[in-house]
């Protein structure tokens, strides 16, 4: 059985995945597999994907699209059913360096929940994501060296509050001990989530920038739809055990601004965006409304 699986989810992306799984064949380590999942894309994604699979490959079509949470859920339990040690979640639209996993499995630490460094695809030598610091009251998240150019700055390994799951390594323990992403969120969010779930359980996270990986970065979604799904779900984190007046309280602010901004963009015709975005997903988050956007 292998001792690592590399969870990979596909939607109407597959030439940055056939990219993502070339850099995979090239490890250096090679005790692994890969559960690929597509997730109902509305394009030849499948068809395409069933053309590039390398060997160690479980590809896993999905019926119907579930969101990025639960679809990596579907790849995760797999990973565990498969007797694996070690689950690492990595974007589809990512090019690993060779070295990338033998690095992370040899820097670990025991018991910890590990990030590489993430450079954009382009230019390659500027950070994307070199750890990142949590807000656990507003669930904002910050990007530490964003947009820097890589260097010495950036070669500390270190522990964090937050690690972005566009590429995080997580033991079979930990998900034994924490669970698995929280599917209501949909896309978006759930790895604030998650590392606020590892953080109750006093479990460490480090960024390790040894490992790197390279980062297309907004391939998933962007506009209108990421600021609709990062609004909504951050109500929703930072709602978590309040009371009702306090959820309504907390959810007014947002969604009057939104609601004013919005209103601004119509007056001024132009076409629906970031404003909606903001707006709807307050108002939906008031009414109760999580899952996909209708």
């Amino acid at each position: 059985m292998p001792n690592v699986g590399i969870v990979i989810s596909n939607y109407n992306g597959w030439q940055d995945t056939v990219r993502c799984l070339q850099s995979l064949e090239k490890q250096t380590y090679r005790d692994f597999e890969i559960i690929l999942l597509d997730d109902a894309s509305t394009n030849d994604s499948v068809q395409q994907l069933q053309q590039h699979l390398p060997a160690n490959t479980v590809f896993l079509p999905q019926a119907a699209n579930s969101g990025f949470a639960a679809v990596n859920n579907v790849g995760m339990r797999r990973a565990l059913e498969d007797g694996c040690q070690w689950v690492v979640l990595l974007n589809n639209d990512t090019v690993a360096a060779p070295d990338f996993l033998e690095t992370l499995l040899r820097e670990t630490p025991a018991g910890a929940v590990s990030c590489p460094k993430m450079l954009f695809l382009d230019p390659p030598d500027e950070i994307w994501f070199a750890g990142g610091e949590l807000n656990r009251a507003t669930g904002k998240i910050k990007h530490l060296g964003g947009h820097a150019k890589d260097g010495p700055a950036f070669a500390e390994k270190k522990q964090v509050s937050f690690i972005t799951f566009c590429c995080v390594m997580l033991p079979r323990a930990v998900i034994e001990q924490v669970g698995f992403l929280d599917e209501t969120l949909f896309m978006y969010c759930e790895d604030v989530d998650y590392c606020i779930r590892l953080s109750d359980a006093g479990v460490p996270l480090w960024f390790l920038p040894d490992a790197k990986i390279w980062h297309k970065a907004g391939g998933s979604a962007g506009g209108m739809l990421s600021v609709y799904y990062i609004t909504r779900n951050t109500l929703y984190l930072t709602c978590k055990g309040k009371t009702p007046a306090q959820i309504r309280a907390k959810t007014l602010v947002p969604l009057v601004t939104g609601a004013a901004r919005y209103a601004l963009t119509k007056a001024l015709g132009r076409k629906k965006g970031r404003s909606y975005g903001a707006y709807r997903g307050a108002l939906d988050f008031w009414r109760g409304k999580m899952g996909r956007m209708e």
